[in-house]
C-alpha cells in the first residue's frame, strides 16, 4: 500500500466523518444557546425580582431618613436650650453675687442698682 492510496482512502473516510461531526457540533452548539437564552431569561425574572424588592424598601428608608432628620433636629434644639439656660443661669448667678456682695458691704441697695 503506498502513502497516496493511504492518503486517498484516508481522504474519502474523513470526508464521510467530518459532515456527522459538524452536524453533531451544531446540535451540541444550539443546544448550548437554548439552555444560555433559558439561563438569561431566569436572570431577568430574578433581577425584576430583587428591583421589586428593592422598591418596597424604598418607603421604609424615607422613614428612617426621616426620623435620623427629626433626631438631628431636636438635637439641635437640646444644645441651644442648654446653652441659653447656662448663660441666663451664669448671669443670674453672677447678678446674686453682685448682690450678696453688696448687701455684705453695704454700699448699695438693689433699688439703687435698678435705677442706673
Amino acid at each position: 500500500m503506498s502513502l497516496d492510496i493511504f492518503m486517498s482512502t484516508l481522504a474519502r473516510a474523513f470526508s464521510y466523518v467530518l459532515p456527522i461531526v459538524g452536524v453533531i457540533a451544531l446540535i451540541y452548539l444550539i443546544l448550548f444557546l437554548k439552555q444560555l437564552i433559558e439561563t438569561l431569561k431566569q436572570v431577568s425574572k430574578t433581577l425584576d425580582t430583587a428591583n421589586d424588592q428593592l422598591k418596597k424598601l424604598d418607603a421604609p428608608l424615607k422613614t428612617a431618613e426621616n426620623i435620623s432628620t427629626t433626631v438631628d433636629e431636636v438635637n439641635q434644639s437640646a444644645k441651644e436650650a442648654f446653652v441659653s439656660v447656662i448663660s441666663s443661669l451664669s448671669e443670674n448667678v453672677q447678678n446674686a453675687k453682685d448682690w450678696f456682695q453688696n448687701k455684705k458691704n453695704g454700699k448699695e441697695s438693689i433699688e439703687t442698682k435698678e435705677d442706673e
